[in-house]
């Protein structure tokens, strides 16, 4: 075992399992990385009574770890948060049946170890020391949302003293009229001063669904609109895994997993568990983990990367010229999410040179190229910006980052250190323009920066 601080393997995954977290949602504040303001806005937003949180954003930002990180905050110790998830076959019945179902098999399980006794009673169903209430019978009951408010009431005194309950993923249930019944749910609880928070998550879109129906709950929530992770924030993820481990990371080596990861911390947290485990067993001590464990650690992560961000790249890619691989890196350059043709080209160009690339595409055969990327067959990996000819962005934006992995991999360092100005387009309403941070620091060894182009006037 070459980590010296490490015994067995057994040692080794527990303190891997510490440290990240790249299959679930980060629940404590000591792993949550970049995100302290956010935190703050939600502690103020929870200790007013009547108030609740709404965290949207991209797939896979953090909006869940946000959440759960912040539920566990706030939750009091006598309980911890209940979690729910929506999903496509979800209803408002059903997910408020869940949580009743948590809150009280939690109690029970509690009191009974204190008391020997628990006992809950509402609309004739009870629960006691032998006796269990299944979800369904608690379903068959809830007619109305009132009643759904009286159940919370109860549900919640039982469960602790100030329950929290993060709904995740709240965009995924597909009735439009189930998502606007939680709109009056929480008008209602604070008319009705119940002492129960919801933390919710979903895409941009799901809050305007969920406000819609009731305007008056505008007041009832605090919305967080959560961009991309900074770049101190990709970094201190990187380096608190190595430290955790008594291990230094190369400092360049920590930027290059802020850039690839494109501030997704779902690839920071991959990267470094491959790293890691390129660490342990290889077969000198290793001290620094520097360029062998981050090529060896980026391809490991490649390879276990979803089929739902592989496939559009393959599709992009696979059994065509050798030419759209090099065009499809170059829509992953610059930090951006909103780029325009111009400046797309130009990081082609960039993409070419690296890979020593003598046929290149003119402006405008490079542009035909995006154009077909937009295309079911190739993937359908861009879309064109609302009312603004020749300017792109990704359709699912967690695939700019695989995009990046897939450059690094192929020995094209692709550039997300530059500093762009602050682009003012119109996009649609639902569209984020991503983290614009802070860039990397002078000194950090990065090739291949770009010229600002000019957008192009054709689509």
């Amino acid at each position: 075992m070459t980590i010296e601080s490490m015994h067995n393997e057994g040692a080794f995954v527990d303190k891997l399992n510490e440290t990240l977290s790249p299959t679930f949602p980060v629940r404590s504040i000591e792993l949550l990385r970049g995100r302290e303001k956010e935190l703050e806005i939600i502690r103020r937003a929870l200790v007013m009574p009547g108030r609740h949180i709404f965290i949207f954003g991209d797939r896979g930002v953090g909006k869940s770890s946000l959440a759960h990180t912040a539920a566990n905050l706030y939750q009091s110790s006598d309980g911890a948060p209940i979690t729910v998830s929506g999903s496509s076959d979800a209803t408002f019945t059903s997910i408020i049946a869940n949580i009743a179902y948590q809150a009280l098999n939690r109690s029970r399980v509690q009191r009974i170890e204190t008391t020997r006794t628990c006992t809950f009673s509402w609309r004739g169903l009870s629960l006691g020391e032998n006796r269990e209430i299944s979800p369904i019978d608690i379903s068959a009951q809830l007619l109305t949302i009132g009643d759904a408010i009286g159940l919370l009431s109860e549900v919640g005194t039982l469960h602790s003293r100030a329950p929290v309950i993060v709904l995740d993923e709240f965009d995924t249930i597909s009735d439009v009229d189930e998502r606007n019944k939680f709109a009056s749910l929480l008008k209602m609880i604070g008319d009705q001063e119940v002492p129960i928070k919801f933390v919710f998550t979903g895409v941009g879109s799901s809050l305007d669904e969920l406000l819609g129906a009731h305007q008056s709950a505008y007041r009832q929530l605090a919305t967080i609109e959560l961009d991309r992770l900074g770049w101190e924030g990709r970094r201190e993820i990187a380096m608190q895994a190595a430290h955790a481990f008594e291990l230094d990371l190369d400092d360049n080596i920590a930027w290059r997993i802020a850039i690839v990861s494109d501030g997704f911390p779902y690839f920071v947290h991959l990267i470094m568990e491959k790293m890691l485990w390129e660490a342990f067993t290889a077969e000198e001590p290793v001290e620094t983990l520097g360029q062998v464990q981050y090529l060896a650690g980026l391809n490991a992560a490649i390879g276990e990367i979803t089929a739902e961000l592989r496939r559009p790249y393959e599709k992009a890619v696979l059994h065509r010229d050798a030419e759209y691989e090099t065009v499809v890196w170059a829509t992953a350059d610059g930090e951006d999410l909103f780029r325009d043709i111009g400046r797309m080209h130009e990081s082609y160009e960039i993409v070419c040179r690296k890979r020593q690339e003598t046929a290149v595409l003119n402006r405008q055969k490079f542009g035909e190229k995006l154009r077909q990327l937009k295309s079911v067959a190739y993937g359908n990996i861009l879309q064109s910006v609302d009312k603004r000819p020749g300017w792109y962005t990704y359709n699912e934006k967690m695939l700019r980052g695989y995009v990046r992995m897939q450059a690094e991999a192929g020995g094209v360092e692709l550039s997300g250190e530059r500093a762009s100005p602050r682009q003012h387009i119109h996009v649609p309403t639902n569209a984020r323009s991503g983290y614009r941070g802070p860039s990397v620091p002078r000194g950090v060894t990065l090739r291949g920066e770009g010229k600002a182009g000019n957008a192009d006037d054709s689509e």
